[in-house]
């Protein structure tokens, strides 16, 4: 299985953090230590090299040990499934406030689309009553404009 750093400085009679520089001197992180939840675990390889390079043997784990370690292990696996769950429940509320809200605001630019539509066809209504009674005073003789045009635009019209 594995050992955490803490396990490993307690097995060798050294601190923690004597681990942690030995780790990053003889660049074992990446392919020899791995996060499990909250804890980094080191493989036998990791181990015996710390061991040798501080110049004590780990003493030989018993199954009992191995079975603590194991224990501790899963303990942090589930620690680190318990957050996962309650992150994911989070996200997934607000998820669903994110869609809510889009839902809100498309219904809001729906209404202003329909009302603008609405208004664009008013506009389109007056410009085409205009164009046709400018054709009905451009029809008639140039004496009679005057009049018509003050019956058909109103005063001021243009």
């Amino acid at each position: 299985m594995g050992i955490t750093k803490k396990e490993l400085a307690d097995a060798l009679g050294v601190s923690k953090q004597t681990v942690v520089n030995y780790i990053d001197r003889l660049g074992l992180a990446p392919e020899h230590v791995s996060r499990v939840g909250k804890y980094d675990v080191l493989d036998d390889f990791a181990v015996s090299a710390i061991s040798d390079a501080v110049g004590k043997s780990v003493p030989q784990r018993s199954e009992s040990d191995d079975a603590a370690a194991s224990d501790s292990v899963i303990a942090a696996l589930s620690d680190r499934i318990a957050d996962l769950k309650e992150q994911n429940g989070r996200l997934a509320v607000e998820l669903a406030d994110l869609r809510a809200s889009r839902d809100r605001e498309v219904e809001s630019l729906r209404m202003q689309l329909n009302d603008a539509n609405r208004r664009a066809a008013e506009l389109a209504d007056r410009v085409a009553t205009i164009a046709e009674r400018q054709q009905a005073i451009a029809a008639t003789p140039w004496w009679k404009r005057g009049r018509i045009a003050m019956k058909l635009l109103g005063p001021g019209s243009e």
